[in-house]
């Protein structure tokens, strides 16, 4: 190499070098990284998937009595996954194996099924708040025998790897049951009768209430009427209706349907077990639950109205079921 050429290098690292300095110092925008530096994954992707056998784990327990657990005659659970070719059942129960492929992509289905005469609400609800892995819940038919099941879609990512078998363990998947007041003990009372009404226009309150035949019970209420056995709207009108667990409704939140000889109003809260109203007793609880009706009266001379409320509830096979009680009103 020519003396000038060398001359030249010799120039471009010094001024590289002393560029570099002053990058590092912070004269020159940011650092350049001297070192490689690997990129991290995006947030909440997985680096791996599950593939191999997964053991599963699940415990059962009362919801308004946790020192009580459940077995599995009392709550089956059965693990599915889906597949390009629909759904797959993998296994039941807990300590089973299941076959996890990497398409699964680190997820499982959990399918509750209560059996036949055990009378437990599966409190999805619950189930979800205290299971993190749980990324959704639903309430559909995923066999196609025509009985929907609550579905639980768990994130099965980062399961801990037993060398000593070979296989990876699912963390604990916690299930909690209400057991159902729905064998005809639950019972709703009426108020005395009401009478002197008059005939100015006013308001009153039926203070009907439910009771619970035991504590530690709990109902899936699915829908509400109020009946009035008059077709003239302006003699008696819903104003409002407290429903335990949802709050004091406006009558407005109801459908009128006026008919020959009666006026209905009906509140649906849920045809399925999936979004009813569950209304529970806990221990050491007023074993009392208030259907407060409120009502604006315009009654002509000698009128009397009878004001049924019925509220209708689900068992745990999803039947429906009725509780009905009534209160005549009077103008004298």
């Amino acid at each position: 190499m020519k003396q000038t050429d060398k001359t030249k290098l010799g120039w471009a690292i010094a001024i590289i070098a002393t560029l570099l300095v002053l990058n590092q110092i912070g004269y020159l925008g940011p650092k350049i990284p001297l070192q490689y530096q690997p990129t991290a994954p995006p947030s909440g992707i997985p680096t791996a998937y599950i593939s191999g056998i997964l053991t599963s784990s699940v415990q059962a327990y009362d919801t308004l009595d946790p020192s009580t657990t459940r077995s599995s005659s009392n709550v089956a659970t059965y693990w599915y996954t889906y597949r390009s070719a629909g759904w797959v059942l993998l296994g039941t129960g807990t300590a089973t194996d299941l076959n996890i492929l990497k398409d699964d992509m680190n997820t499982v289905y959990a399918v509750l099924s209560i059996p036949s005469n055990q009378h437990f609400y599966v409190d999805y609800a619950k189930i979800q708040s205290m299971n993190s892995r749980v990324q959704s819940v639903d309430y559909k038919d995923i066999t196609g025998s025509g009985v929907q099941q609550f579905v639980f879609r768990l994130n099965v990512a980062d399961s801990p790897y037993a060398s000593g078998t070979g296989k990876y363990n699912m963390p604990l998947f916690t299930e909690y049951l209400l057991t159902a007041d729905d064998q005809g003990s639950h019972t709703l009372t009426a108020p005395s009768a009401i009478t002197g009404i008059g005939t100015a226009q006013i308001t009153k309150f039926l203070a009907y209430y439910s009771t619970m035949s035991l504590a530690k019970y709990g109902l899936a209420i699915s829908k509400i009427t109020v009946t009035m056995n008059s077709s003239d709207t302006s003699k008696v009108t819903l104003k409002k209706l407290n429903v335990p667990g949802i709050g004091n409704l406006d009558g407005s939140s109801f459908d009128q349907n006026v008919q020959t000889t009666q006026v209905l109003y009906t509140y649906k809260v849920s045809s399925t077990l999936y979004g009813a109203d569950y209304i529970q007793l806990p221990t050491n609880t007023l074993n009392k639950f208030d259907f407060t009706t409120q009502l604006q009266f315009n009654l002509a001379d000698n009128d009397v109205i009878r004001v049924t409320l019925t509220i209708y509830y689900l068992d745990y096979a999803q039947t429906v079921h009725a509780l009905t009680a009534y209160v005549d009103c009077s103008e004298a």
